[in-house]
């Protein structure tokens, strides 16, 4: 593993999969929603995030990125080494965001950009509800449409697919 792009819905464990992965394998991680938002959850245009990702892609040969942001998706591809997509049910990445909205509330997140503090959000609440149904596709044809045989692609329907990968990775670390 040397270059992981991680996508998958909110609340599906995407920065902790990506914060595990880079001990493990000792990369650097990068956290999309960092990239995206100045303080105050303002958000960066379009080219200025294009530009952030850009940046990592040419000056670290070894990364994790983690977040969908599908417009700055194929260039991520593109030079991934491994795409892993965490396709989990509705009710496992919904009760995960609606558990880390409660411990998290009214403070900045590890994986947030400073200034960000976790609060409540009704359209991202719709957003993380209807991302089975409205988003899941559209994430799924980009991923298919950039992974080659260059890239390996993960795709885990249940934590515990996750959880069994990540063990793998632990056991082929310490042989």
């Amino acid at each position: 593993m040397k270059r992981v792009t991680i996508v998958g819905p909110s609340g599906s464990g995407k920065s902790t999969l990506a914060q595990e992965l880079g001990k493990l394998n000792a990369l650097p991680v990068f956290h999309m929603d960092q990239l995206f938002f100045k303080p105050g959850w303002v958000e960066k245009s379009r080219a200025e995030l294009a530009e952030e990702v850009e940046k990592i892609l040419e000056s670290n040969e070894e990364w994790i990125i983690e977040g969908n942001y599908s417009q700055t998706l194929p260039a991520r591809i593109a030079q991934s080494s491994h795409v892993i997509f965490l396709d989990y049910p509705r009710r496992v990445y919904v009760y995960r965001v609606l558990k880390r909205l409660v411990k998290t509330y009214g403070r900045v997140r590890k994986d947030m950009a400073p200034g960000c503090p976790e609060r409540i959000d009704i359209a991202f609440l719709k957003y993380v509800w209807h991302f089975k149904s409205k988003r899941r596709e559209k994430l799924l044809k980009i991923v298919s449409a950039h992974v080659t045989e260059k890239n390996q692609l993960l795709i885990f329907k249940h934590p515990k697919e996750c959880d069994r990968y990540i063990r793998k990775v632990r056991e082929s670390e310490n042989d």
